[in-house]
């Protein structure tokens, strides 16, 4: 994601670009990582059947780029963003900037057009970490209690030879990690779906993880980009249900 795609300039006709699937794909949801669009910023996604793109599937409409993302407690009633959530301008470095638009189903199609509209953008430039479509996966049943969200934190101390061996750190990125286990699979679920997951993606491919479908300031914290860190074996705990641990940590 350090690698950035970058526009030309501003203009509507620099920031939107199509994306020709090699064959039919389903797809169901599409996300931009690490971007640098403004708090104002708005984006699309269509998705369309033909590579000519005249048989349009699915539209998002437009949407804002950064969502709610305070909730209402953690803000004062003076601030101007009390109602909106959306962080200022000079605060969106604090966060991992990442949209996401889930279609209304799966949607099978040749050509996934996106739109961004950000002319005002201090960069003078839209500069994207990654493009992501895929389809998606939602359990039957919910992950067990006990899921576990937390940080890998890489941040590495030296000491100096002084008598107070005064510390020094190499400061890292904390990155997002979440451990859930799904308990209650079907047989198909868990070789169609788990066992997938763990075949095509292994431990370096992208998986985009959230617990809801809509942009919020829960959602917002728990929705991220990662990877699998950790492959569990599929369970057969006992008759027609199945099991399997999923760790994931986040790309930055």
């Amino acid at each position: 994601m350090a690698e950035v795609a970058e526009s030309s300039d501003l203009l509507p006709s620099s920031t939107r670009f199509d994306i020709t699937l090699p064959r039919f794909r389903a797809i169901a949801v599409a996300a931009l990582c690490k971007h640098n669009l403004s708090v104002d910023a708005r984006w699309r996604v269509r998705l369309f059947r033909d590579e000519a793109a005249s048989e349009e599937m699915w539209d998002s409409g437009w949407l804002p780029a950064w969502p709610s993302i305070y909730a209402s407690s953690e803000l004062n009633w003076e601030d101007s963003n009390f109602w909106s959530g959306v962080p200022f301008e000079e605060d969106r470095q604090d966060f991992t900037p990442l949209a996401w638009a889930f279609a209304d189903r799966p949607q099978v199609c040749r050509l996934v057009r996106f739109e961004i509209e950000d002319t005002n953008n201090a960069d003078g430039v839209v500069r994207i970490g990654r493009c992501f479509v895929g389809d998606a996966w939602q359990p039957q049943y919910n992950a067990a209690y006990g899921i576990q969200y937390g940080h890998d934190i890489g941040t590495e101390f030296e000491s100096a030879g002084n008598a107070e061996m005064t510390e020094y750190a190499d400061v890292k990125a904390p990155k997002r990690t979440v451990t859930f286990s799904l308990d209650h699979l079907s047989e198909e679920e868990g070789v169609r779906r788990a066992l997938a997951l763990q075949r095509k993606q292994g431990l370096h491919g992208e998986v985009l993880y959230t617990e809801h479908k809509t942009p919020g300031p829960m959602a917002f914290s728990r929705t991220f980009m990662g990877r699998q860190v950790s492959v569990d074996p599929l369970t057969h705990p006992y008759y027609a249900t199945y099991a399997n641990t999923i760790n994931l940590k986040e790309i930055l």
